[in-house]
């Protein structure tokens, strides 16, 4: 079956889709039936799909299309809004993650694509791929022993304009609407979802206890340097450890503690490694999968009912005070033109530690983190 699509998002993020779904469209897997953006299409876009509606406005495009699907690749805080409009037009649902920046507007979502039996698959792209696969396989079958606890680490950087692209960035709210931008649930959402998916952990009640670290290094709203540690029903401990202020940027690691056995999972590489030995596999994209349940009834990668856990995680940081900003004192600044860098020296060893010691800043003495 040939499936219509609408795009929500084409620009940003949202230009992977664009690519993607051509490919889908020149295999004769889908047809785009419409975009939707407040800014005109840029070139790739408009040279794949410059002949396709067009509208900013996605209801009413939703109206004159009635696609069988939609995709909502925009920002966090328009997810609800938009969500709300493709599943009242009857059309199945992706929609990028995190869902959404609250507990109550993730919930509407659940309780809006249960009412009409319609599909909504959440853009955690890590849970499509063959390396998560392959280390929940092993987990489950005990090859790791009992799971001691499961460590997550992540080491960014980002300039002055990546907090200037746009009103929302950086912010908990814009005009009293959640956005929940903070490290923890936007950048390194996956680090989140993934580890509460390898251990099984993905409902609202899978978490048992909650402790958090929240840092910044700018004058923005939301933590860009932040430790996270949980405890699950399962008994296991989750702790994620993840900056956007560090000098050498390395990309986000997994890592599984068993008495009997270690995991790494890089999960933007696609890459496990076990006991020293790496292995490479593939991905299959959150949108290519839906197609697959659709077609064939196979499993959705991560339902919007499995971010229970995840919106916890959310609900619970943006419940705390604004993140205390870190004193000048501990903090290293770089400015090459138009990038103004500032990074916090020593912050890459302190998040591999955490992940790997399960402990919180404060346990490891960091001097900025106390």
């Amino acid at each position: 079956m040939t499936w219509t699509i609408v795009l929500a998002g084409a620009s940003g993020y949202g230009a992977t889709y664009v690519r993607e779904i051509a490919e889908l469209e020149a295999r004769g897997l889908v047809r785009l039936v419409g975009l939707c953006d407040l800014r005109p299409l840029d070139g790739d876009a408009r040279r794949q799909f410059g002949d396709r509606p067009f509208d900013a406005r996605l209801d009413r495009l939703l109206a004159d299309t009635r696609p069988d699907l939609a995709v909502v690749a925009t920002p966090i805080h328009t997810h609800l809004p938009l969500g709300r409009q493709a599943l009242e037009a009857g059309s199945h649902l992706l929609l990028e993650k995190p869902p959404a920046p609250s507990a109550a507007e993730w919930q509407e979502i659940l309780t809006l694509a249960r009412s009409r039996q319609l599909s909504c698959q959440v853009g955690f792209q890590s849970l499509g791929s063959g390396a998560y696969a392959r280390l929940a396989e092993l987990m489950a079958a005990g090859e790791f022993g009992e799971i001691r606890g499961i460590g997550c680490y992540g080491a960014w950087s980002r300039d002055a304009a990546y907090y200037r692209r746009a009103a929302w960035a950086g912010r908990r709210e814009l005009n009293g609407v959640p956005v929940a931008d903070g490290a923890l649930t936007n950048p390194f959402a996956h680090a989140v979802a993934t580890a509460l998916a390898l251990d099984g952990s993905t409902g609202w009640d899978d978490v048992a206890d909650l402790e958090t670290e929240l840092l910044r290094v700018r004058d923005i709203q939301v933590d860009d340097t932040s430790c996270l540690r949980l405890r699950t029903a399962r008994d296991t401990v989750i702790t994620v450890a993840v900056t956007l202020a560090a000098r050498t940027p390395a990309e986000p690691v997994i890592v599984v503690h068993g008495t009997q056995g270690r995991a790494e999972l890089h999960y933007t590489r696609d890459l496990l490694v076990l006991d020293g030995q790496s292995e490479h596999h593939g991905r299959i994209s959150p949108l290519r999968n839906l197609l697959t349940h659709l077609d064939q009834g196979a499993p959705l990668q991560c339902d919007i009912a499995s971010c229970g856990a995840f919106t916890r995680v959310l609900e619970h940081i943006n419940a705390t005070p604004v993140p205390r900003l870190i004193g000048e004192r501990w903090l290293a600044h770089e400015s090459d033109g138009p990038q103004d860098r500032i990074h916090i020296p020593g912050v890459e060893a302190a998040v591999r530690a955490s992940a790997e010691q399960l402990a919180t800043f404060a346990e490891l003495a960091e001097p900025w983190a106390v």
